[in-house]
């Protein structure tokens, strides 16, 4: 009975361009321009299309509407870190550093991580060498009897000008006995020198030096501040609201209170709805149907709300509608507006082309707004006709433009055309 259609997710259907649906027709017959950026690019499902495929869940797959949506509720994330304020809270109060790291900072970390002793910093050359010469100067020569005293002792002549006996004494000094305060000074200056060459000594420089160790020189991330307070966290004292969003809702889709209340209100009017719950007592819903359109060839697919049947054979085919009226009159103009009868059509000739039953078409719109209400209508003949004549002008119009390879827009030759109000006469409910 069922066995002409297919069970796939709504996401498969849609992702599937290798076959044409009626919402393409629809835009076909807008114009070819418009069919093409709908088959070639990816349409993300807006607000109201997401409302509409939870109503469809709610009215046609309760159980699986149970499941698939909820609502947020705050209490679940009392005392969670959220903001990035809170993942800085927790982190002070765990010794966790997050900001841009300061000079000693960076200091201390390039040391430790300095295996090879590669860098130098300039403040610890300086203190290294003035610790060092503290010491250098001790029995040095500097005042003229300094120098006197060590020539007498080298049996120098003392009679000479003070640059003249420093040669001398030098000269006469083969064991290196004595050394000369301002040639020390003037070796430590070398020393000095060679050894800051190359120092660390501005905040770019260390900050160099880190990132060639690997060490980080930015302040943390949001996400990487979150897996450190988790490394650091022993005692599981804080909890993320992502975290406990994951684990309470998962894959959920999120519903706000507003139209959570919204959908179950149009669940309970349409259900109440005698005649509604007459013809959804017996079928399966969300049916794909793919065939091969018998005059043109191409490829064409449906997806069924609600298929009909009285346990033995099919009856017929059920669309829910999400509406802003329901009744009669305003229904009628929707149908219109959205060529509701191009798809009741083509529905109604995909089911006789795959099984050679002629089905009845059935409307089931819900109110979106209060009080939401619900009505049933059935597709008139003279309205099947209509939209068969839409759809088959659609699908001939596609053949034409995938043979010359041209999908113009409203108007290709550039005409210049008169307007009048629509049908309508403006009084549109948009």
């Amino acid at each position: 009975m069922h066995d002409k259609f297919i069970n796939i997710s709504a996401d498969e259907y849609h992702a599937d361009k290798t076959a044409v649906g009626h919402s393409a027709l629809v835009r076909m017959l807008r114009s070819p321009a418009h069919f093409a950026e709908y088959i070639n690019e990816k349409i993300e499902p807006t607000q109201a299309m997401q409302f509409g495929t939870a109503v469809h869940a709610a009215i046609l797959e309760p159980w699986l509407f149970e499941t698939t949506y909820d609502v947020v509720k705050e209490e679940v994330f009392a005392g969670t870190l959220q903001s990035f304020d809170d993942y800085k809270a927790a982190a002070d109060k765990l010794g966790v550093a997050y900001g841009v790291p300061g000079k000693d900072e960076l200091k201390a970390a390039i040391k430790a991580a300095d295996a090879n002793s590669e860098f130098r910093f300039k403040d610890d050359v300086q203190a290294e060498m003035a610790r060092y010469s503290l010491g250098a100067f001790e029995n040095t020569l500097q005042s003229m009897d300094d120098y006197k005293a060590a020539a007498a002792r080298l049996g120098v002549d003392a009679k000479l000008k003070k640059d003249e006996l420093k040669a001398a004494i030098k000269a006469a000094d083969a064991n290196s006995e004595f050394r000369f305060k301002e040639d020390v000074q003037a070796e430590l200056a070398a020393m000095t020198q060679e050894k800051l060459a190359g120092a660390l000594q501005s905040l770019d420089d260390y900050k160099a030096a880190a990132i060639t160790l690997g060490i980080r020189v930015e302040a943390l991330t949001k996400d990487e501040l979150k897996a450190a307070i988790k490394a650091a966290d022993a005692n599981s004292e804080f909890r993320f609201r992502d975290d406990v969003f994951e684990a309470v809702y998962g894959e959920k889709i999120i519903l706000t209170d507003e139209h959570m209340q919204a959908i179950i209100k149009m669940r309970q009017k349409a259900l109440s709805h005698k005649g509604a719950r007459k013809l959804l007592q017996k079928g399966k819903p969300e049916l794909t149907a793919y065939w091969d359109d018998p005059v043109t060839g191409i490829r064409c697919k449906c997806r069924l709300d609600f298929l009909m049947d009285d346990g033995k054979t099919l009856t017929g085919i059920l669309d829910v509608k999400s509406t802003l009226d329901a009744s009669i009159t305003g229904f009628a103009r929707s149908i219109g507006k959205y060529s509701y009868d191009l798809q009741a059509a083509f529905y109604t000739d995909a089911v006789k082309e795959l099984t050679g039953l002629t089905l009845p078409f059935y409307f089931l719109p819900s109110e979106k707004n209060g009080p939401h209400e619900a009505a049933v209508y059935k597709a008139s003949a003279a309205m099947i006709e209509t939209g068969r004549k839409k759809y088959r002008a659609a699908l001939e119009l596609l053949q034409w433009c995938r043979e010359h390879g041209e999908y113009p827009g409203y108007q290709p030759f550039g005409d210049i055309e008169e307007i009048d109000l629509a049908k309508w006469d403006g009084f549109d409910d948009e």
